[in-house]
């Protein structure tokens, strides 16, 4: 039988089952820095007074982003590296009461010796969850299957969910975001929902399948063990994953639909995006440098696309790149004479690819880029390629013309226009 499930580490994988990867997921992201602790200036209420119920560490939850350090004590983890928008610092559990509300205590690897690592993790889509609190702001507890588990609300008809979810109307009132699966938890066999390994079934009371995650569409599933000379089913492979390449069935290629049992469609025009974070370089005193760091404007930080409208951006192009892409490096250079020519447009460009496919992207790739290629606006890294659900497979770049106060989806084009970037942006900047 497969146990509730957490929010453990999965390892992450590629359409193609030929490029399996592991990927650090919630892992512990290693740092030499360490920072002082809001913790250490102590703790009280109001007026001084001691606090009542359990006091939590301050620094659970904060941001380690482009350091990677946390308050002596705390791990960061949550992200691929430390140049990932979503790592955050965290402490050991042994339950859930260890935790702050939103967060669970879940397994996220082996100590040295031997017993289970666990740590105070986010609440997010498909962590099981007792009651909304849990669930951050704007989230669900709701019953998906036999059990609960965090979700948001949403409205029908519109693309607002996971691309591995749809907007229904749920028992507990309104409409909301369930698993197409039906339940964020399977039965643990070959492409059942999980949140972590735990989740998935045992061969013969021996090896065990992985909770594995596509990096295209971030849809968890269980893989099935198997041995060098094992056949699996049409349309899987056997084969390594993760640095000990265990052995396990995961689908080949686009045959294998059962992982994918209601694939969403990406996103399309009209659509309204969720806000959107990177690490990066961002020009906030237009003197059209992403590195000038005289005034500490453009030093490295998270970037979020709502700041756009914020900063006085009436429209914004968000251009997803990678640092292979040719056609990429050749709109890059565009950039700057259409920024000069709209004042109203920002500029959000993310690189979720490094120099090689399948490569990681670093804050350094970011710098090359800007002083290779003349960055404008802002550019970042997608390590976690979290982009990567808005986006086509094998469809680089991306350009998407957003209204900056709605972030609804005016114009997309995939790949490189015909007319140009200025051409699919002139009709929205009259």
């Amino acid at each position: 039988m497969a146990s509730t499930p957490t929010s453990g580490t999965s390892a992450p994988v590629a359409e193609d089952a030929n490029q399996a990867t592991v990927g650090t997921g919630g892992g512990i992201i290693e740092s030499d820095a360490t920072v002082a602790s809001k913790a250490d200036a102590g703790s009280g209420g109001a007026d001084g007074e001691p606090t009542t119920g359990p006091v939590f560490n301050p620094d659970i939850g904060s941001s380690c982003a482009i350091t990677g350090a946390c308050p002596e004590g705390l791990s960061c983890i949550g992200g691929a590296s430390k140049d990932s928008a979503q790592v955050y610092c965290t402490v050991q559990c042994a339950a859930d009461q260890d935790c702050p509300e939103r967060f669970a205590c879940t397994k996220q690897g082996v100590n040295p010796d031997k017993t289970d690592k666990k740590l105070c993790t986010r609440r997010d889509f498909c962590s099981p969850c007792a009651n909304d609190a849990q669930c951050g702001p704007g989230g669900r507890c709701i019953a998906m299957g036999t059990d609960k588990f965090c979700s948001r609300s949403c409205n029908l008809g519109h693309f607002e969910c996971p691309r591995y979810a749809e907007c229904l109307e749920v028992a507990e009132g309104g409409a909301a975001c369930v698993h197409n699966s039906g339940s964020c938890l399977g039965d643990g066999s070959l492409c059942a929902a999980c949140g972590a390994t735990d989740n998935c079934a045992t061969k013969d009371g021996g090896a065990g399948g992985m909770c594995l995650t596509y990096n295209h569409t971030k849809e968890q599933f269980c893989s099935a063990p198997c041995e060098a000379g094992d056949v699996c089913l049409k349309g899987y492979g056997c084969v390594g994953i993760g640095a000990s390449k265990s052995k396990q069935c995961v689908p080949s290629d686009k045959t294998a639909p059962k992982c994918v049992p209601k694939l969403n469609k990406h996103i399309e025009e009209g659509d309204i995006l969720d806000d959107f974070a990177m690490v990066g370089f961002l020009d906030t005193d237009g003197d059209g440098s992403l590195l000038a760091t005289t005034t500490g404007n453009e030093e490295p930080r998270i970037i979020k696309l709502s700041e756009y409208a914020d900063l006085g951006f009436k429209v914004v192009l968000l251009n997803v790149a990678a640092g292979w892409c040719g056609p990429c490096k050749q709109e890059t250079t565009t950039f700057k004479s259409l920024l000069a020519k709209y004042p109203d447009l920002g500029i959000y460009q993310v690189l979720y690819d490094g120099t090689q496919q399948g490569s990681m992207p670093t804050l350094q790739l970011a710098k090359d880029w800007i002083k290779s290629f003349k960055g404008q606006g802002a550019v970042g890294v997608d390590p976690d390629r979290n982009v990567a659900p808005i986006n086509v497979a094998g469809s680089t770049p991306l350009n998407l013309v957003i209204d900056a106060k709605t972030r609804k989806v005016l114009k997309k084009v995939n790949g490189l226009p015909a007319t140009g970037v200025g051409g699919i942006i002139a009709p929205f900047m009259k």
